[in-house]
């Protein structure tokens, strides 16, 4: 491996020196867009316009080696993180809250794949996503229930705005897992008629951690993942008429390793050395040798298509969406046999697909086998601007079931439903703007002969100033609500994905929060700075905690509780450009206090961060970035969550675009060294760090992009 990163470091400086006849594009380290229409707020205003803050990162205008994952295209965004369990799964951490309290949009209709696991990650492809737009904060008024976070927002390719067709084709090849990535597409249009095609392919093998003090850097066993994505869009737009089609088919194998191999349950030495962690499990393994060989993995399969149709009228537009998404979660290995019989629904060994008659590939019988399908309405109609004013009034409706096909039980067999209406009012003054919106919503649980209904208002209120200059003052105040997902209500079994055994309670009440936000920002044409400060009190906050007991197999028993908690912070932003013609900044940092009031701390809050990333234009041919990462020490952990150190990590990156004899052709050579000095440490948001694995050592990445 040294010596194909040599090798590599040796061509990339070579390249330098040629000469390319094409431009490469690089607006900026942080690709954060003002100027283009929001989407997930309904006055189709730009960022800069909104008075809901929003973030929207363009991954076109990203160097492609940073676009291979989400977790890659939005880790340089102030206040949004990711809970990893390994390479392959993540999922978004919005200021200290994630799984049901962030709601995600993919293919214009809400993302739904059983989000209540630690271990469920996003599985959504960089390939064929234009934009991602995040609020942060409660944002229940615009998306009901679940959104008390925030919302990411996943915009699909856009067509071709002329007739024409476009091409493209980008692979990467990752040394530290052996892991390839590639994805090819087509766009055209014709007319009024609009076609989207494209595919890809993700291949990672296991990878290692950095040099550590044990000398052991052997890559980790069932760290890999396997993914294909598939999408098509069919649009049609004709005077006031446009419609957009999609549909997205994904399936990922996520290998996952055996909970209990390691069981470190202090990161607290000093030198990360393995020999001080606890071995308390190790008396445990004896009994579990049998399964020590199964391989444990999650098959996941999520086919999506949904229709949208926008109207638009002499001084309106009315908008609506319909969608169906399936999620097929299968997870093999190291599961009980026996099952778990708490719930007993009628259907549990009835008929069902016979995609879950057969055994998978690897021949065996999924121990869990789950089917949520979800059925969605969304429309709107805004009255555009009229005497200064604005109103937007919407709704949605969601219509969900969660089938059980295995032994295993994590969630009973349910349906849920969920309805809501909200009206927001928009009043443009000279120099300042005012939001104001309410909400009604009701969900309806049907569980196991348990019916629950839950309702909520909520409401935001919004001042946005322009100070003059390019400097624009927002306050913003909102409240949200979650009511309780199947987990909390229904668990009662084991769960190895997470290992433990876990007691969900049907007398959980809703969960309701107030944040304000104030935000102030302001630029010119060679720096900007952004300051981001907020205040969340949440009630009634659903935590698992644990009882101190064990079960007959030595798995810690945890149950749902509630309590009062407030989560603190903000983010700070500065970019510049430098006296010297070639050299740019970004810095950013970012700090979150999250406590329960009852004293303890709130798990998954991530610790104090700074950022800081130079972007070097030695010419219009060539770019380089060199990104530094310092997270501060962690100590501020819930129960049983384990502290960690802080950590210092670079990485440099360089892209370049090649000739190329074809008119209308761009070749682009990338290439990225990922923690550059091997530093060995765990991340605080990585689950992994429970099972004593490091995270990723030095990784290179050379890729090559081609568009037409």
């Amino acid at each position: 491996m040294k010596n194909l990163m040599r090798a590599t470091l040796i061509l990339a400086l070579l390249i330098t020196n040629k000469n390319f006849s094409q431009e490469v594009e690089v607006d900026s380290i942080l690709p954060v867009m003002l100027d283009e229409v929001i989407v997930s707020t309904p006055f189709g205003e730009t960022a800069d316009e909104n008075v809901i803050k929003v973030t929207k990162v363009d991954l076109a205008k990203m160097s492609a080696v940073n676009t291979q994952t989400m977790k890659d295209v939005l880790g340089e965004t102030p206040g949004l993180s990711f809970i990893s369990t390994g390479p392959g799964i993540y999922k978004p951490n919005i200021r200290g809250l994630s799984s049901n309290r962030v709601v995600v949009f993919n293919q214009n209709i809400r993302y739904e794949n059983q989000q209540w696991g630690d271990e469920h990650g996003i599985d959504i492809a960089t390939g064929g996503v234009s934009s991602v737009e995040l609020i942060k904060g409660p944002a229940s008024i615009l998306y009901g229930s679940d959104a008390i976070g925030g919302v990411l927002y996943f915009n699909p390719q856009q067509y071709l705005k002329y007739n024409g067709t476009k091409g493209d084709f980008s692979t990467f090849y990752n040394t530290n897992y052996s892991g390839f990535n590639s994805t090819i597409g087509v766009s055209t249009t014709i007319d009024e008629f609009s076609l989207i095609a494209r595919a890809s392919v993700v291949e990672n093998g296991d990878y290692s951690g950095s040099q550590r003090p044990d000398n052991n850097d052997g890559a980790y066993e069932s760290t890999g993942m396997e993914s294909k994505d598939f999408q098509l869009a069919l649009g049609y737009s004709k005077g006031n008429y446009s419609s957009d089609l999609r549909l997205n088919f994904n399936e990922s194998i996520l290998y996952v390793p055996h909970g209990d191999e390691e069981g470190h349950d202090d990161h607290d030495d000093g030198d990360h050395n393995d020999d001080d962690h606890s071995d308390d499990h190790d008396e445990d393994h004896d009994e579990l040798e049998e399964h020590e060989e199964e391989e444990s993995y999650q098959d996941i399969e999520n086919f999506i298509v949904s229709w949208k149709n926008d109207v638009k009228f002499d001084n309106s537009a009315l908008s609506v969406t319909v969608g169906f998404s399936q999620n097929l979660r299968k997870e093999f290995g190291h599961h009980d046999e026996e099952g778990h019989d708490d719930h007993d629904e009628d259907d549990y060994d009835g008929d069902h697909d016979d995609d879950h008659d057969d055994h998978d590939e690897h021949g065996e019988e999924a121990a869990l086998d789950m089917t949520l399908r979800l059925t969605s309405l969304d429309w709107k109609y805004v009255n555009e601007k009229n005497d200064n004013i604005e109103l937007a009034v919407g709704g949605n409706f969601i219509h969900q079931t969660n089938e059980n096909h295995a032994e295993e039980i994590l969630v009973p067999n349910a349906t849920k439903n969920d309805m809501g209406l909200f009206m927001l009012s928009h009043f443009h003054f000279d120099s300042s703007n005012l939001m104001i919106g309410a909400r009604a919503d009701i969900r309806k649980i049907d569980a196991i002969g348990i019916e629950k209904i839950y309702s909520s208002m909520t409401a935001s209120a919004g001042y946005k100033l322009d100070l003059g200059g390019s400097s624009i003052f927002r306050l913003n105040m909102a409240s949200g609500y979650r009511a309780p997902n199947l987990s909390e209500l229904f668990s009662d079994g084991e769960h190895h994905g997470t290992g433990r055994y876990e007691i969900g309670s049907d007398q959980l009440s809703v969960e309701k929060n107030f944040q304000t936000d104030i935000s102030f920002e302001t630029s010119n044409e060679k720096s900007s700075l952004l300051v981001d400060l907020f205040y969340n009190n949440i009630n009634d906050y659903i935590f698992l905690n644990p009882t101190g007991t064990q079960t007959d197999e030595f798995m810690p028993i945890y149950e749902y509780a509630q309590s009062d908690a407030t989560i603190l912070g903000g983010e700070i932003a500065y970019s510049s450009e430098t006296g010297i013609d070639w050299l740019s900044y970004y810095a950013s940092m970012e700090y979150l206090r999250g406590k329960k009031k009852n004293d303890g701390w709130l798990p998954d809050i991530p610790p104090v961060t700074f950022k800081l990333n130079f972007d070097l234009d030695f010419s219009e041919k060539i770019n380089y970035e060199i990104d530094i990462l310092h997270k501060a020490r962690q100590d501020k952990v819930a129960t049983l969550e384990n502290s960690t150190h802080s950590n210092f990590l670079v990485d440099i990156s360089g892209q370049y675009e090649l000739n190329t004899s074809y008119p209308g052709a761009k070749a682009q050579l990338f290439w990225k060294v990922e923690n550059v000095f091997d530093k060995y440490y765990y991340d605080h948001l990585s689950r992994f760090k429970n099972y004593g694995f490091f995270d990723m050592g030095r990784n290179v990445s050379i890729g090559l992009k081609i568009s037409y």
